[in-house]
């Protein structure tokens, strides 16, 4: 009984019509507070779930989901996968009558964050996927959102001057902490460490900054071996990079070990090739290039955000909150895999 039980069971147990059950279950007319504790008591004691497939068919009702993430220009780019997990997610929930706007950003181009923005919000969307990239404009969108009481979650990573109902992220901090770990164990002393930063704004790629603070807080607090760490930030310009970092490494005796913040890794490894001894170098994400490095022994580490997991999870979130009328939990924090070229071959994504 305790699977199949119906509204009608429900009725019959609390002797009350269908009706009654029905404006408990939805929250809407009027009940008498005892009238509604003994339906609420027996709704947890058989752990009742309403049918919201058969629900679904019957109101023939579509629910619109709406993404903004940035746009993924090529194979390589990070944020194919996560936008890979939504669309599978909402694949899988499309019986339940829910169908997705995708739209995308230039992260480089800060405007086209408040542009698509502005379409969504003209889509008028049951719920939200967001990226909170850019902090600054993210805020500003958050807010009006806010304001129209459109149910939001975060993926990637979170804000805490915004209000999502909830947000699927690395724990940022700490993977800049476990990081730094990783690249002590493999290195002398008095070390040259290079951290690198690969973004136009860092001050608005919160994020990124905070896996600068766990990293720098692990030499701070847990190493004593005396390390020099060199901070770069560079942007994404491929001609402009190559020219600083080169220059900038150059300037320096040798670097030991070199920590990119993001996913652009490969574009680091490469400029390596020509030294005699090779540093120690991690980096984030399973993209082909940053795979490729890692089987042949030009990248060691990559700390693996699962990305496409986080997409998956997002949207059903939303659809436990708008949908199934649950309360989600606020927290969500993906696993932080280490991948090596040793265990690569075994790693599966959702």
């Amino acid at each position: 009984m305790t699977r199949n039980i119906r509204i009608l069971d429900i009725a019959q147990k609390a002797g009350v019509s269908i009706g009654t059950v029905d404006r408990v279950l939805h929250q809407r007319g009027e009940v008498s507070e005892e009238t509604r504790d003994k339906i609420l008591k027996i709704i947890r004691e058989f752990d009742y779930r309403p049918n919201i497939l058969a629900s679904s068919l019957a109101s023939k009702k579509t629910i619109t989901f709406a993404s903004l993430t940035p746009w993924a220009t090529d194979q390589d780019s990070f944020w194919r996968k996560p936008q890979e997990g939504i669309e599978k997610a909402v694949a899988k929930l499309q019986p339940y009558g829910i169908r997705l706007d995708a739209f995308h950003f230039k992260m480089e181009d800060a405007e086209s964050f408040t542009r698509e923005a502005n379409k969504l919000l003209e889509s008028k969307p049951d719920g939200i996927l967001l990226s909170p990239w850019g902090k600054r404009e993210s805020l500003q969108f958050t807010q009006i959102l806010d304001q129209q009481s459109i149910p939001y979650v975060f993926i990637d990573s979170n804000l805490t001057d915004a209000n999502p109902i909830s947000f699927v992220a690395q724990e940022s901090v700490q993977s800049g902490f476990l990081a730094a770990k990783l690249i002590d164990y493999g290195i002398v002393p008095k070390s040259n460490i290079l951290m690198i930063h690969i973004t136009r704004d860092l001050q608005n790629a919160n994020h990124l900054l905070q896996r600068e603070s766990g990293f720098l807080n692990y030499f701070e607090t847990v190493s004593h071996k005396s390390h020099r760490i060199i901070k770069m930030e560079v942007s994404s310009d491929d001609i402009r990079r190559t020219k600083n970092l080169n220059t900038s490494i150059a300037r320096v005796n040798s670097i030991d070990a070199v920590f990119v913040t993001n996913s652009k890794v490969h574009l680091v490894a490469g400029l390596f090739d020509t030294y005699e001894i090779r540093p120690k170098i991690i980096g984030y994400d399973l993209i082909p290039k940053n795979i490729e490095l890692l089987v042949h022994g030009k990248i060691d580490f990559l700390l693996n955000q699962n990305p496409e997991k986080q997409g998956f999870i997002a949207v059903n979130l939303l659809f436990d909150q708008i949908v199934r009328k649950e309360t989600v939990n606020k927290t969500n924090y993906t696993a932080i895999d280490i991948i090596t070229k040793e265990n690569i071959e075994y790693y599966v994504s959702i």
